[in-house]
């Protein structure tokens, strides 16, 4: 194997974030790869894995990312069948989601590293059927939910530098806004006649740019070389929020959103949720004089019908629980300090889950679900 310069193996070492789509999904708690499926965030696995080199990482290192995430989430899903009629009538809702995600990473020793993740998101949604069957727009945009994590590598890299185990423990903090509101154009007089006026109201939990609550997080981040060139790897995350509702309203009345009474709909808000993403694939290794490489894997992320805490009974909150699959090819390139990497998952199955209050109803809602996503991410060691 070639050896590789100490700059190098740290580049490679510390670049890891890419940044995974959702894909809530850095913050990988926070949406992303699912549109109205509300898995927020930027996607940045702590540490990278594949062609680290002999000698393993350096220590006292810092690395500097930014990464950048998009997606169009305008296809319907109720179970894991399409409803194409929503094309058809004109009534299918459309999210046009951003995400920049800024991140530090601090390599304390070749084994231990610390990272804060900063993410900004920006988003516009259409939903007739929020604006009295009239296609109107409303966005959201700021800072979402921050997160901190500290991981480590379970073997010394520079004793395993052909694979190797990271753990990383994390807080995420509710400091992005849960409570969005925008301009919603609705009928005041549904019954007597037609009179559509603007109002103020929360935008859909689908594009809130925070959730409202403390959450945890644990990462699994793993690599093996297996041939000269080639390396596997396996990613896991999973945010798990205590909370069960936040207390913001959806902009309409729901009947998922709580239990009827006296046969009238009423609504406990939006819900806190866990979350989860799985990755795995495999990299080639293109040039090592370059620092070029290729990947091919397959990401699951989503939304679970349950939290580890369970669910709240007659106190749940409105959830679009389910999940996507996706194929997930990517480049890599590490010219001297920088990594660059883009990758483009486009999704092979989805499934819209029955939330609590759909199983309660005897009903199954639909989410809207994006054919691919676009990530890229730029570090810099230094």
């Amino acid at each position: 194997m070639t050896h590789m310069s100490s700059t190098q193996r740290g580049i490679a070492g510390l670049s890891g974030g890419l940044l995974i789509a959702l894909s809530t999904t850095g913050n990988l708690h926070q949406a992303h790869a699912q549109g109205c499926v509300a898995v927020r965030g930027g996607g940045m696995c702590t540490l990278n894995h594949a062609h680290s080199g002999e000698g393993g990482l350096v220590g006292d290192t810092w690395l500097a990312s930014v990464g950048y995430r998009f997606f169009k989430s305008d296809r319907h899903f109720s179970g894991d069948r399409e409803n194409v009629t929503r094309f058809a009538n004109g009534t299918e809702v459309i999210n046009y989601s951003s995400f920049i995600d800024a991140s530090i990473t601090y390599q304390f020793t070749p084994r231990y590293s610390a990272t804060l993740t900063l993410p900004f998101v920006h988003h516009i949604r259409s939903a007739p059927y929020e604006h009295s069957g009239v296609r109107n727009e409303t966005t959201a945009s700021g800072l979402g939910d921050t997160r901190a994590t500290l991981g480590v590598w379970l073997w010394d890299p520079a004793k395993q530098p052909k694979g190797n185990i990271q753990l990383s423990l994390g807080l995420k903090a509710p400091t992005g806004d849960f409570q969005a509101d925008d301009i919603f154009y609705q009928d005041q007089d549904p019954t007597a006649g037609v009179d559509i006026q603007p109002v103020r109201r929360n935008v859909d939990q689908s594009i809130q740019p925070g959730d409202g609550g403390w959450g945890a997080t644990l990462e699994f981040n793993s690599y093996r070389e297996f041939f000269p060139r080639w390396t596997g790897y396996a990613q896991a995350y999973y945010l798990f929020n205590p909370a069960n509702v936040n207390g913001t309203p959806s902009p309409t009345t729901r009947r998922d959103a709580g239990p009827d009474i006296a046969g009238v709909p009423t609504d406990n808000g939006m819900a806190i949720t866990d979350q989860y993403l799985f990755r795995t694939g495999f990299s080639y290794m293109v040039s090592r004089k370059h620092g070029l490489s290729l990947s091919l894997g397959c990401r699951m992320e989503g939304i679970p019908v349950e939290d580890l805490n369970g669910n709240a009974g007659d106190k749940e909150g409105f959830r679009r629980p389910g999940y996507a699959i996706a194929i997930e090819p990517g480049i890599n390139w590490m010219p001297g300090k920088w990594n660059v990497a883009v990758t483009v998952p486009w999704r092979l199955e989805a499934n819209r889950e029955r939330s609590y209050w759909d199983i309660q109803k005897g009903r199954h809602g639909d989410a809207a679900f994006a054919d691919y996503l676009v990530t890229l991410s730029v570090s810099r060691i230094f």
